[in-house]
This record gives C-alpha cells, sequence and structure tokens, in this order.
C-alpha cells in the first residue's frame, strides 16, 4: 500500500497542479470521491476497520492511497468507547508523510482530542467508531468525512460541524444548510436552515405526541377524508404518512357544511388511556369526536355519521 502526497516539500507538476488546486483552494478539508476513505469493519480481524482506496485532502496536501488500509483498534475494559479514524499529516522531515491512525476516545460519543497544527501534524477526522468491551467487531461507524467543491460542502452527520466550525462555513447536511456565524461575544457558532422540504416555526411548545426538541425543520400534511363515526361519535382519521418523530400539532375543519344539517366541528378525543397515544394524536393518526349543533341544541355527539374532514398536521 502506498499513499502518495502532493503539497509536503518538493515540487509540484503541472498536471499535480490542476487537481490539486481546486480542493485544497476551496475548504480546509474534503474527499474526493463518494466511496474514497470510507470506514468499513474488518470482520476477520478482532476490532478490525477497512479504509478504502480513494484521495482526500487536508491544509494543502493531497493525499490518494492505492490499496485498502486495515486498523485494529485497542482493547476495550469496559462499557463502550467511542474512537476516531483520522488522515495524520506529519510535516516534519523532507517531504512529508500521511498515514491513517486510531485515536482513541471516551465512552462519550463526541470527538476526542486530535493533533491541530498544520505544517507540523494535523489529523483529519474520517469516521467515528464504536468498540464494545467483549465484543470482536466495530458496533457502530458515524461518518466524518466531507465533500467540498465549486464553493460548497456537503457532509453526512452534524458531528462534522465540530471540526468545520470555521466563521463563514456553509455545509449542507441531510438536506439542512449550517452556517457558521458569529454569536453575540464573536465566537463561531452554527445556525441551520430547514432542510429541503420542511418549515421552520417559532416559539415551539409541547407537542401532541413526542418531544419536538431541537429539529432543522417541521414536516407538514394537509389534505381531505371521507370517514364515518362510530355508534359513540369517534372517527380515526390516518394521516398520508406517518411523522418520522412526532405530531406537534393537528387542525381538523369541516369539509362540506353542506352535506349535514346544522354546524359540524371535529376535536381531537384526548383520551390516551382508552385510544393509545391516537387519542391525543400519535406520529400516524388522530381519534377525534364530531359534534353538531342543530335546532339551538347541544352540541351533541353525532354517531354513526359520514362526514368530510380537512386536516393539516404538523410533525417531525
Amino acid at each position: 500500500m502506498t499513499i502518495t502526497s502532493v503539497g509536503y516539500d518538493g515540487t509540484v507538476n503541472e498536471t499535480q497542479w490542476a487537481s490539486l488546486v481546486p480542493r485544497v483552494g476551496i475548504a480546509h478539508y474534503g474527499i474526493s470521491g463518494t466511496d474514497d476513505w470510507r470506514v468499513s469493519a474488518l470482520t476477520t480481524m478482532d476490532r478490525g476497520i477497512n479504509i478504502s482506496v480513494g484521495s482526500g485532502w487536508g491544509h494543502g496536501v493531497l493525499d490518494t492511497s492505492d490499496a485498502t488500509v486495515s486498523l485494529q483498534g485497542g482493547l476495550v475494559s469496559s462499557g463502550d468507547r467511542w474512537d476516531m479514524v483520522v488522515a495524520r499529516r506529519n510535516w516534519s522531515g523532507i517531504g512529508g508523510a500521511t498515514t491513517f491512525v486510531i485515536i482513541a476516545g471516551s465512552a462519550a460519543k463526541a470527538l476526542p482530542a486530535r493533533n491541530t497544527t498544520p505544517g507540523t501534524l494535523d489529523d483529519q477526522p474520517i469516521a467515528l467508531i464504536r468498540f464494545t468491551a467483549g465484543q470482536t467487531a466495530v458496533q457502530e461507524i458515524v461518518p466524518l468525512r466531507c465533500w467540498a467543491r465549486n464553493g460548497g460542502m456537503v457532509a453526512k452527520d452534524v458531528l462534522a460541524l465540530t471540526f468545520l466550525k470555521e466563521l463563514g462555513a456553509q455545509v449542507t447536511i441531510n438536506g439542512a444548510m449550517w452556517l457558521c456565524v458569529p454569536d453575540v461575544n464573536g465566537n463561531p457558532s452554527w445556525i441551520s436552515s430547514s432542510p429541503m422540504g420542511t418549515t421552520s416555526l417559532f416559539g415551539v411548545g409541547g407537542a401532541l405526541s413526542g418531544n419536538p426538541a431541537l429539529v432543522p425543520g417541521f414536516l407538514i400534511q394537509a389534505g381531505s377524508a371521507i370517514l364515518t363515526t362510530d355508534q359513540v361519535g369517534y372517527a380515526r382519521l390516518t394521516f398520508p404518512q406517518s411523522f418520522p418523530g412526532g405530531l406537534l400539532t393537528v387542525f381538523l375543519m369541516n369539509g362540506d357544511n353542506s352535506a349535514t344539517a346544522g354546524a359540524t366541528f371535529y376535536t381531537v378525543e384526548g383520551n390516551n388511556a382508552f385510544w393509545g397515544i391516537s387519542g391525543t394524536g400519535g406520529p400516524a393518526d388522530v381519534v377525534y369526536s364530531v359534534w353538531r349543533s342543530q335546532n339551538g341544541a347541544g352540541p351533541i355527539l353525532a354517531p354513526n355519521l359520514q362526514h368530510r374532514v380537512d386536516f393539516i398536521a404538523i410533525g417531525w
């Protein structure tokens, strides 16, 4: 296995220059191809991993690996340990050298300390890997690779933002655009836009189902359905698609006043003890009651009533 590097001591020819500049000139770190330097489990070796062929760059040096590299993680005495796979660039001596290394971490799912002195010794994060005591294979791999071209950068996991935190940086992760801006004290801080196909909401409080916590964007479904209440006056609306996380709120409206005499309105049923999570609205559906007011009487529940319900559901 050979890692060929361009950007350490020595000359750079025209072909190397044409490949080097569009990469190292756009971002501190990057990977060339989709599958370059991909980390995978090596099941034939205790705590073994493979790093695929390809090229990547960091701080002015472009490296190309021509064969798969295998590394072995250290023993774990108890519990879990999150280690980090890096491309280590060493500028010492004449020519410099790049190697792949595993940095031992801790039980916390976070990037461990690494070398950050470009021109002397610097570590480019590639993946975070989890080893478990008593297990011979890597248990989880979190990709930290990033790709940069023509003024933009893409990464696969938000943990990559940890080492990309430079003022002015823009990174797209899972459809959300992250921008690094100064906070009130002038320190680098990340803000994000909503992922494509989602909507930002402000002043978000509690949810009908689950905990919205901090999500980059919310999903909205709207539509109309013709349903019939049961013998008491309840009906179940199933959303066109189940929300991956939970339901923030749902609006139910009478979709056809001319189809029923008098005023008709709908309310979320609210009895989780009987209906389960659907009583207050779950990721997949909501149970509601239909009420009618006729000739000044009521409102009363409307059993066995065919009706049209218009809905707007917001979830995440």
